[in-house]
Protein backbone atom coordinates (compact mmCIF):
# COMPACT_ATOMS: atom_id res chain seq x y z
CA UNK A 1 0.00 0.00 0.00
CA UNK A 2 1.25 3.46 -0.91
CA UNK A 3 2.15 5.83 1.91
CA UNK A 4 1.56 9.50 1.12
CA UNK A 5 3.59 12.03 3.09
CA UNK A 6 1.54 15.23 3.06
CA UNK A 7 3.82 18.20 3.68
CA UNK A 8 2.64 21.73 4.37
CA UNK A 9 4.35 24.81 5.79
CA UNK A 10 3.06 27.11 8.50
CA UNK A 11 4.26 30.60 9.35
CA UNK A 12 2.12 32.63 11.73
CA UNK A 13 -1.03 31.20 10.14
CA UNK A 14 -2.45 28.94 12.83
CA UNK A 15 -6.11 29.46 11.92
CA UNK A 16 -5.55 28.87 8.20
CA UNK A 17 -3.52 25.76 8.98
CA UNK A 18 -6.24 24.35 11.23
CA UNK A 19 -8.85 24.86 8.51
CA UNK A 20 -6.57 23.07 6.05
CA UNK A 21 -5.90 20.17 8.43
CA UNK A 22 -9.58 19.77 9.21
CA UNK A 23 -10.38 19.54 5.49
CA UNK A 24 -7.66 16.91 5.07
CA UNK A 25 -8.96 14.84 7.97
CA UNK A 26 -12.58 15.08 6.82
CA UNK A 27 -12.06 14.23 3.15
CA UNK A 28 -9.17 11.80 2.69
CA UNK A 29 -10.63 8.28 2.67
CA UNK A 30 -7.42 6.19 2.73
CA UNK A 31 -8.89 3.81 0.15
CA UNK A 32 -5.90 1.99 -1.27
CA UNK A 33 -3.37 4.20 0.50
CA UNK A 34 -2.40 5.58 3.88
CA UNK A 35 -0.96 8.95 4.76
CA UNK A 36 1.06 10.85 7.31
CA UNK A 37 0.53 14.56 7.89
CA UNK A 38 3.61 16.74 8.36
CA UNK A 39 3.41 20.43 9.25
CA UNK A 40 6.68 22.33 9.11
CA UNK A 41 6.57 25.48 11.19
CA UNK A 42 8.97 27.99 9.65
CA UNK A 43 9.97 29.70 12.91
CA UNK A 44 6.62 31.38 13.58
CA UNK A 45 6.79 34.34 15.93
CA UNK A 46 3.53 33.18 17.54
CA UNK A 47 3.11 29.96 19.51
CA UNK A 48 1.75 27.99 16.56
CA UNK A 49 3.83 24.87 17.26
CA UNK A 50 2.40 24.30 20.72
CA UNK A 51 -1.15 25.04 19.59
CA UNK A 52 -0.92 22.64 16.64
CA UNK A 53 0.64 19.87 18.72
CA UNK A 54 -2.03 20.18 21.38
CA UNK A 55 -4.89 20.20 18.89
CA UNK A 56 -3.73 17.54 16.41
CA UNK A 57 -2.18 14.43 17.91
CA UNK A 58 -2.19 12.74 14.48
CA UNK A 59 -0.05 15.45 12.90
CA UNK A 60 3.74 15.45 12.95
CA UNK A 61 4.67 19.08 13.71
CA UNK A 62 8.27 19.95 12.86
CA UNK A 63 9.64 23.15 14.35
CA UNK A 64 12.36 24.92 12.38
CA UNK A 65 14.76 27.15 14.28
CA UNK A 66 14.79 29.58 11.37
CA UNK A 67 12.55 30.59 8.49
CA UNK A 68 13.92 28.49 5.64
CA UNK A 69 11.45 29.70 3.05
CA UNK A 70 9.16 27.56 0.93
CA UNK A 71 11.84 25.27 -0.48
CA UNK A 72 13.67 24.88 2.80
CA UNK A 73 10.45 24.12 4.64
CA UNK A 74 9.51 21.45 2.11
CA UNK A 75 12.98 19.95 2.33
CA UNK A 76 12.75 19.79 6.11
CA UNK A 77 9.46 17.99 5.70
CA UNK A 78 11.06 15.49 3.31
CA UNK A 79 13.75 14.77 5.89
CA UNK A 80 11.03 13.66 8.33
CA UNK A 81 8.86 11.86 5.76
CA UNK A 82 8.48 8.10 5.34
CA UNK A 83 6.22 7.91 2.28
CA UNK A 84 6.91 6.73 -1.25
CA UNK A 85 4.97 9.79 -2.47
CA UNK A 86 5.17 13.39 -1.26
CA UNK A 87 2.13 15.65 -1.47
CA UNK A 88 3.40 19.23 -1.21
CA UNK A 89 0.42 21.46 -0.54
CA UNK A 90 -0.09 24.99 0.77
CA UNK A 91 -1.67 25.55 4.17
CA UNK A 92 -4.12 28.07 2.66
CA UNK A 93 -5.77 25.30 0.64
CA UNK A 94 -9.11 23.64 1.35
CA UNK A 95 -10.19 20.30 -0.11
CA UNK A 96 -13.76 18.98 -0.31
CA UNK A 97 -13.07 15.51 -1.71
CA UNK A 98 -10.33 12.88 -1.74
CA UNK A 99 -7.74 14.31 -4.15
CA UNK A 100 -5.19 11.57 -3.52
CA UNK A 101 -7.04 8.79 -5.35
CA UNK A 102 -7.20 10.48 -8.81
CA UNK A 103 -3.65 11.78 -8.48
CA UNK A 104 -2.34 8.32 -7.63
CA UNK A 105 -4.33 6.77 -10.47
CA UNK A 106 -2.56 9.07 -12.92
CA UNK A 107 0.83 7.72 -11.83
CA UNK A 108 -0.27 4.18 -12.61
CA UNK A 109 -0.67 5.02 -16.30
CA UNK A 110 3.07 5.46 -16.93
CA UNK A 111 6.35 4.96 -15.09
CA UNK A 112 7.60 8.16 -16.71
CA UNK A 113 5.17 10.32 -14.73
CA UNK A 114 6.96 11.95 -11.83
CA UNK A 115 4.61 14.76 -10.77
CA UNK A 116 0.83 15.22 -10.88
CA UNK A 117 -1.01 18.41 -9.95
CA UNK A 118 -4.76 19.09 -9.48
CA UNK A 119 -7.16 21.74 -10.70
CA UNK A 120 -7.07 24.91 -8.58
CA UNK A 121 -10.19 26.94 -7.83
CA UNK A 122 -10.48 30.32 -6.14
CA UNK A 123 -11.67 29.84 -2.58
CA UNK A 124 -13.99 32.85 -2.57
CA UNK A 125 -15.58 32.55 -6.01
CA UNK A 126 -14.94 28.91 -7.09
CA UNK A 127 -13.58 30.34 -10.33
CA UNK A 128 -11.02 28.19 -12.15
CA UNK A 129 -7.60 29.77 -11.68
CA UNK A 130 -5.47 26.82 -12.80
CA UNK A 131 -6.33 24.02 -15.23
CA UNK A 132 -2.87 23.12 -16.47
CA UNK A 133 0.16 25.04 -17.70
CA UNK A 134 0.75 26.22 -21.23
CA UNK A 135 4.09 25.52 -23.00
CA UNK A 136 6.98 27.60 -21.68
CA UNK A 137 8.75 29.91 -24.10
CA UNK A 138 12.51 29.86 -24.62
CA UNK A 139 12.59 33.60 -23.94
CA UNK A 140 11.70 34.75 -20.39
CA UNK A 141 10.20 31.31 -19.55
CA UNK A 142 6.86 32.98 -18.95
CA UNK A 143 4.26 30.96 -17.09
CA UNK A 144 0.71 30.96 -18.47
CA UNK A 145 -2.19 28.92 -17.11
CA UNK A 146 -5.25 27.45 -18.71
CA UNK A 147 -8.30 28.67 -16.81
CA UNK A 148 -11.18 27.72 -19.10
CA UNK A 149 -13.89 25.09 -18.69
CA UNK A 150 -12.68 23.03 -21.66
CA UNK A 151 -9.15 22.61 -20.31
CA UNK A 152 -10.50 22.05 -16.81
CA UNK A 153 -12.18 18.84 -17.98
CA UNK A 154 -9.08 17.37 -19.62
CA UNK A 155 -5.93 15.77 -18.21
CA UNK A 156 -2.66 16.27 -20.06
CA UNK A 157 1.13 16.59 -19.67
CA UNK A 158 2.42 20.02 -18.70
CA UNK A 159 5.86 21.65 -18.36
CA UNK A 160 5.27 23.07 -14.91
CA UNK A 161 3.29 22.30 -11.76
CA UNK A 162 2.46 25.06 -9.24
CA UNK A 163 3.73 24.60 -5.71
CA UNK A 164 0.20 25.13 -4.43
CA UNK A 165 -0.31 21.37 -4.64
CA UNK A 166 1.71 18.64 -6.33
CA UNK A 167 2.07 14.92 -5.73
CA UNK A 168 5.65 13.79 -6.36
CA UNK A 169 7.23 10.35 -6.44
CA UNK A 170 9.94 9.79 -3.86
CA UNK A 171 11.99 8.37 -6.72
CA UNK A 172 11.97 11.81 -8.36
CA UNK A 173 13.39 13.49 -5.27
CA UNK A 174 16.02 10.77 -4.94
CA UNK A 175 17.22 11.32 -8.53
CA UNK A 176 16.63 15.05 -9.09
CA UNK A 177 17.39 16.28 -5.60
CA UNK A 178 15.61 18.40 -3.02
CA UNK A 179 13.83 21.70 -3.66
CA UNK A 180 16.27 24.50 -4.63
CA UNK A 181 16.61 26.62 -1.49
CA UNK A 182 18.35 29.43 -3.34
CA UNK A 183 14.94 31.00 -4.09
CA UNK A 184 13.49 31.17 -0.55
CA UNK A 185 10.07 32.26 -1.92
CA UNK A 186 8.53 32.11 -5.42
CA UNK A 187 9.75 30.55 -8.67
CA UNK A 188 11.30 27.57 -6.86
CA UNK A 189 8.75 25.14 -8.26
CA UNK A 190 9.47 26.34 -11.79
CA UNK A 191 13.18 25.71 -11.37
CA UNK A 192 12.49 22.31 -9.81
CA UNK A 193 10.03 21.30 -12.54
CA UNK A 194 12.52 22.27 -15.25
CA UNK A 195 15.09 20.06 -13.56
CA UNK A 196 12.58 17.22 -13.24
CA UNK A 197 11.83 17.48 -16.96
CA UNK A 198 15.53 17.39 -17.82
CA UNK A 199 15.77 14.11 -15.91
CA UNK A 200 13.18 12.56 -18.22
CA UNK A 201 10.10 12.64 -16.01
CA UNK A 202 6.66 13.80 -17.13
CA UNK A 203 4.54 16.30 -15.23
CA UNK A 204 0.76 15.97 -15.52
CA UNK A 205 -2.31 18.03 -14.78
CA UNK A 206 -5.23 15.85 -13.63
CA UNK A 207 -8.70 17.33 -13.93
CA UNK A 208 -10.28 14.75 -11.63
CA UNK A 209 -8.77 16.32 -8.53
CA UNK A 210 -9.43 19.90 -7.43
CA UNK A 211 -8.56 22.16 -4.52
CA UNK A 212 -9.64 25.60 -3.30
CA UNK A 213 -6.88 28.16 -2.81
CA UNK A 214 -7.11 31.30 -0.69
CA UNK A 215 -3.79 32.69 -1.93
CA UNK A 216 -0.87 34.59 -0.31
CA UNK A 217 -2.08 34.27 3.27
CA UNK A 218 1.45 34.49 4.65
CA UNK A 219 3.05 37.26 2.60
CA UNK A 220 0.16 39.31 1.23
CA UNK A 221 -0.63 39.61 -2.44
CA UNK A 222 1.10 42.94 -3.06
CA UNK A 223 3.66 43.10 -0.27
CA UNK A 224 7.21 44.38 -0.87
CA UNK A 225 8.42 40.89 0.02
CA UNK A 226 6.45 39.41 -2.88
CA UNK A 227 7.70 42.04 -5.32
CA UNK A 228 11.31 41.61 -4.27
CA UNK A 229 11.45 37.83 -4.51
CA UNK A 230 9.43 37.51 -7.71
CA UNK A 231 11.75 39.99 -9.45
CA UNK A 232 14.99 38.66 -8.02
CA UNK A 233 14.07 35.04 -8.64
CA UNK A 234 13.18 35.62 -12.28
CA UNK A 235 16.81 36.61 -12.79
CA UNK A 236 17.95 33.45 -11.02
CA UNK A 237 15.65 31.35 -13.22
CA UNK A 238 17.27 32.83 -16.33
CA UNK A 239 20.78 32.32 -15.01
CA UNK A 240 20.21 28.70 -13.99
CA UNK A 241 18.01 27.47 -16.86
CA UNK A 242 18.65 29.50 -20.01
CA UNK A 243 21.65 29.46 -22.30
CA UNK A 244 23.23 31.84 -24.78
CA UNK A 245 21.23 34.72 -26.20
CA UNK A 246 18.02 33.58 -24.51
CA UNK A 247 19.59 34.05 -21.08
CA UNK A 248 21.15 37.45 -21.74
CA UNK A 249 18.13 38.85 -23.60
CA UNK A 250 15.84 37.75 -20.75
CA UNK A 251 18.05 39.38 -18.12
CA UNK A 252 18.34 42.62 -20.12
CA UNK A 253 14.57 42.75 -20.67
CA UNK A 254 13.88 42.25 -16.97
CA UNK A 255 16.37 44.89 -15.85
CA UNK A 256 15.48 47.37 -18.60
CA UNK A 257 11.71 46.95 -18.88
CA UNK A 258 10.06 44.88 -16.14
CA UNK A 259 11.70 46.54 -13.15
CA UNK A 260 11.14 50.11 -14.41
CA UNK A 261 7.49 49.24 -15.02
CA UNK A 262 7.08 48.09 -11.43
CA UNK A 263 8.83 51.20 -10.14
CA UNK A 264 6.44 53.39 -12.16
CA UNK A 265 3.49 51.45 -10.79
CA UNK A 266 4.48 52.08 -7.18
CA UNK A 267 5.29 55.72 -7.92
CA UNK A 268 1.76 56.24 -9.23
CA UNK A 269 0.32 54.46 -6.18
CA UNK A 270 2.39 56.67 -3.86
CA UNK A 271 1.27 59.87 -5.59
CA UNK A 272 -2.35 58.74 -5.32
CA UNK A 273 -1.94 58.02 -1.61
CA UNK A 274 -0.35 61.43 -1.07
CA UNK A 275 -3.22 63.34 -2.61
CA UNK A 276 -5.97 61.07 -1.26
CA UNK A 277 -5.15 61.17 2.45
CA UNK A 278 -2.80 64.12 2.79
CA UNK A 279 0.13 62.04 3.95
CA UNK A 280 3.21 61.24 1.98
CA UNK A 281 3.30 57.53 1.29
CA UNK A 282 6.87 56.35 1.43
CA UNK A 283 5.98 52.83 0.30
CA UNK A 284 7.23 53.65 -3.19
CA UNK A 285 10.72 54.33 -1.99
CA UNK A 286 10.67 51.39 0.40
CA UNK A 287 9.46 48.97 -2.25
CA UNK A 288 11.74 50.20 -4.99
CA UNK A 289 14.76 50.04 -2.71
CA UNK A 290 13.70 46.58 -1.56
CA UNK A 291 13.54 45.34 -5.14
CA UNK A 292 16.68 47.05 -6.34
CA UNK A 293 18.83 46.74 -3.25
CA UNK A 294 20.77 43.51 -3.41
CA UNK A 295 18.86 42.46 -6.54
CA UNK A 296 22.12 41.77 -8.23
CA UNK A 297 24.07 41.25 -5.01
CA UNK A 298 25.02 37.64 -4.79
CA UNK A 299 23.21 36.66 -8.00
CA UNK A 300 26.45 36.34 -9.91
CA UNK A 301 27.75 34.08 -7.16
CA UNK A 302 24.62 31.90 -6.98
CA UNK A 303 24.32 28.83 -9.13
Amino acid sequence: MDLISIITINYNCYLETTEFLDSIRNNLTCRGYSYEMIVVDNASTTDDVTLLKNRYSWVKVISSSQNRGFSGGNNLGIEHASGNYYLFINNDVIIDHDIVIPLLNRFRQSDKIGVVTPKILDFDTSRIIYAGSKPLGKFLIRIHYYDDEVSACKSFPIPYAPGTAMLVKKEVVDKVGFWPEIYFLYEEELDWCLSIGRHGYEIWYDSNASIYHKGSMTTGKNSPLVQYYTTRNRLLIFKRNLRGRYKYCSIIFTLGVSIPQRCLKYFIISVFCFFSDGRFCCSFFIRVSTVLNSLTQGISARQ
